[in-house]
């Protein structure tokens, strides 16, 4: 049996402490306020900004892509962070950095302050969103990371459900200025007192976040992770980008096509869930070559119809493996790494993807536009089959070598 398959077999259900049980619930309920405001709150208002402000798509856009290109690169502060603070400290630093910052965005009449707005609210979103929030939990309990960590994720994947309707109604009654700032300042409050004064102390944590070594950091399974990690990251997010302008462009209606990506977005909270059970005998790094496999053929399915029973199919089954995904790649880096070192490492792998997954959807695009949408659809989705590889070749370098904690100490 595979080291990955036992450490399966034998983790405790339930949900362990009262510390644990009252970090999960939070983690949760903020990370639902978090994705809301910090993401899904560009995405309400983002065409009302243009006709208001009179700037392009592109320029409103591009700052969207800067806060996530900030996220990417001061994720590796955020995991130092964590392991010389008390992590309440660092979340509650998070959500207000998150209202300021979307306050600014609400009171921004010049690009450059629109721009300055997404650089604050980048930074909260590397202090708030799903690598904070899963190192606390992985340090406060080891064993039932699995557990906990679909939890949290199931509770960000839903953000888009109750805060996209939400935002709209704020911006039909109040404009996007004043929708802006009551989810700045509603959403920042609740998430910094939840942050303060709810999530446990550091003196609940049980393997405490600590420093990565260089050897850990540059060792060949944290690369063939990274690998991984970079091509399924960017092509995910490209063709997601881009999946309602393919089925447009083949011959689907608009409404088939919003169709097809929410069903897209309910599979992937379907997929978390699945993780919220028992899953023995399967190694991680197995199920996500083969979620990794799955995305490459269900992602190509419109190229060869845009039958609506099928894209809806399709799109499900997609859905539910990058879900799972998104909980998966967690779980390989403690088996590599340790619970310890998980933030610091994690860190770094964020970073060192920020590019790929900034500039992945500009690339499609760009590629539709002067090669046509069939052949720059399969290379991007042709990025899979490079991801399950890697995990493949991970599973494989497991089964054989030590842990990478034992090997560095």
């Amino acid at each position: 049996m595979t080291r990955g398959a036992a450490a399966a077999d034998t983790r405790p259900l339930g949900w362990g402490s009262g510390a644990l049980r009252r970090a999960t619930f939070t983690l949760a309920v903020t990370q639902l306020i978090s994705w809301g405001v910090l993401f899904y709150g560009f995405a309400v208002v983002a065409p009302e900004v243009t006709n208001d402000t009179g700037w392009s798509e592109s320029i409103v856009a591009g700052a969207f892509s800067v806060g996530l290109l900030v996220a990417g690169v001061t994720a590796p502060a955020v995991a130092r962070a964590l392991s010389q603070r008390d992590p309440r400290f660092v979340l509650t630093a998070g959500s207000i950095l998150g209202a300021a910052g979307m306050l600014l965005f609400a009171g921004a009449h010049h690009v450059a302050v629109l721009y300055g707005a997404w650089v604050v609210i980048g930074v909260a979103m590397a202090a708030t969103l799903y690598e904070p929030a899963m190192a606390v939990l992985i340090a406060i309990d080891p064993a039932r990371r699995h557990r906990t960590l679909a939890t949290v994720t199931v509770a960000g994947g839903l953000a888009s459900t109750v805060f996209a309707p939400l935002g709209g109604v704020l911006v039909d009654r109040l404009g996007w200025r004043t929708a802006l700032t009551v989810l700045a300042i509603g959403g920042g409050a609740s998430t910094a007192i939840l942050h303060a004064f709810v999530l446990p102390a550091a003196r609940t944590l049980v393997a405490p976040p600590e420093p990565a070594s260089p050897e850990m950091l540059d060792s060949r399974p944290v690369r063939r992770l990274r690998v991984a990690m970079l091509f399924e990251q960017a092509a995910l997010l490209a063709t997601t980008a881009h999946l309602i302008g393919l089925l447009v462009d083949r011959g689907a209606t608009l409404a088939t096509a919003g169709a097809v990506l929410g069903v897209m977005g309910l599979g992937k909270v379907a997929g978390r869930l699945l993780l919220l059970g028992p899953v023995r005998g399967v190694p991680l790094a197995t199920a996500a070559a083969a979620c990794s496999a799955v995305q490459l053929v269900g992602l190509a399915v419109p190229l060869g119809t845009t039958g609506f029973p099928v894209l809806l199919a399709s799109a499900a089954i997609v859905g539910a493996a990058s879900g799972a995904t998104t909980v998966l790649r967690p779980l390989i880096l403690v088996e590599l790494v340790g619970a310890g070192p998980f933030a610091a490492v994690n860190g770094h792998l964020q970073r060192s993807t920020t590019l790929s997954r900034a500039g992945a959807p500009f690339a499609l695009g760009a590629g539709a536009a002067t090669i046509g949408w069939g052949p720059s659809w399969a290379i991007a989705i042709a990025a899979f089959a490079i991801a399950a590889e890697r995990y493949v070749r991970l599973q494989a370098e497991q089964r054989t070598a030590a842990p990478l904690r034992r090997r560095s100490t």
